[in-house]
């Protein structure tokens, strides 16, 4: 419905917003009229603000790039899950100077190259990938388990895009869920919905979990990482949670899981505890199971029924219809395509004392406090946990 042109209120705020949509629709139009080959913008942090929004609309593969002065700071607020670029222009935006000319002519000019690069790879492409694209999360305490997964997976003819379960991991995920890039989940590492209910750095959204139930596509969740919580330095750890089992990790040598015998956080009675909700809590039927094992999450053979029962869950899918992958280079726009008005049966925003409010933290070292449990639980909707 077209909206007649007016004046722009006096609110700065409001203005903003309305410029921004304005710029959505008008890239949205170009895609869909086929004129549109890339997007590139400069400003700095108002017309970022400005810029940014109606970029991250634009389908992810499309260059779009934004020279700002804001783009060494908090940038997550502007790029979000898409593959928007910030370009820094280290000087303000106030005319063209010996800096600013070397910067925008840099930018100018990465920018045509992936432009060209686009268009070449567009015409050398003769179809796009037809191969079913299953999403997996990943985080440092699981990743023996993702990888014999995604082996697997790769073995039998599966394309895998692991995410870093870090809160924006988990919403690009997500995002290509709901795009249509992504099939099938293995939503093996669940850690931002601690960080969610307890205040971590690496929370989620209260709509984790949505775009499975929504895209209707076979899915299998553990609780990988479950048992923790992560925060920056350890002086940014809220005082009533200094008390917690706390495990500092240096990033640079690397750990294993957390709960097993003899580290930091084996606590089979949090275990058991947490397996309990899960099967109090969550409703089964033909479609959604609770399934336990007697493995470690990062046993092989955890692997390996996770794997069997996503492809199992695939096999019986109702719409095992395929659908290929959108073309990365394809000249179409990504669509949200909301199935009904289901959500999830429990979801983050279904815990009123959660505190996700930490996520402007920075986390060089990681402070970790709660506990996992080893189950596996399994999504058609499956869920699996593996104590």
């Amino acid at each position: 419905m077209e909206q007649t042109p007016g004046p722009l209120p006096e609110d700065r705020g409001k203005a903003v917003g309305i410029m921004s949509k304005a710029l959505e629709h008008y890239l949205k139009e170009a895609h869909e009229d086929h004129v549109l080959a890339g997007a590139i913008g400069i400003g700095g942090s108002g017309g970022t603000s400005i810029i940014s929004s109606a970029f991250k609309s634009v389908l992810i593969g499309m260059p779009k790039i934004i020279v700002s002065t804001v783009a060494s700071g908090q940038t997550e607020p502007y790029v979000g899950t898409s593959d928007l670029i910030l370009f820094p222009l280290v000087v303000d935006v106030c005319g063209i100077n010996n800096v600013s000319r070397v910067v925008l002519s840099n930018a100018g000019a990465a920018f045509a190259g992936m432009v060209i690069g686009r268009l070449q790879a567009s015409r050398d492409s003769l179809s796009s990938n037809e191969k079913f694209t299953v999403g997996a999360t990943m985080f440092g305490v699981t990743t023996p388990c993702v990888n014999a997964a995604k082996e697997r997976l790769v073995k039998d003819g599966y394309e895998t895009l692991v995410f870093h379960a870090t809160g924006p991991g988990g919403r690009a995920m997500e995002d290509l869920v709901r795009g249509g890039f992504i099939q099938g989940v293995l939503d093996i590492t669940t850690t931002e919905v601690a960080d969610y209910v307890v205040g971590g750095v690496m929370a989620c959204e209260c709509s984790r979990f949505d775009a499975m139930i929504e895209k209707k596509i076979p899915s299998v969740v553990s609780v990988g990482a479950l048992d923790m919580v992560n925060f920056g330095a350890k002086t940014t750890i809220p005082s009533h949670l200094l008390k917690r089992n706390i495990h500092v990790r240096n990033e640079q040598k690397g750990i294993s899981a957390l709960d097993a015998p003899g580290k930091p956080f084996y606590d089979p009675e949090a275990t058991v505890t947490l397996i309990n909700e899960l099967q109090k809590l969550i409703q089964t039927n033909e479609d959604r199971q609770v399934e336990v094992y007697p493995y470690h999450i990062n046993d092989l053979k955890f692997a390996k029924t996770l794997v069997d029962s996503f492809l199992e869950i695939r096999k019986r899918h109702s719409e095992d219809v395929f659908v290929p992958n959108q073309d990365l280079h394809e000249n179409s726009i990504s669509k949200p395509n909301l199935l009904g008005n289901e959500t999830t049966c429990y979801s983050p925003s279904d815990f009123p004392d959660a505190r996700p409010g930490f996520d402007h933290l920075p986390f060089k070292t990681r402070a970790v406090s709660l506990r996992k449990s080893s189950s596996k639980p399994r999504i058609k909707s499956s869920i699996h946990t593996a104590p």
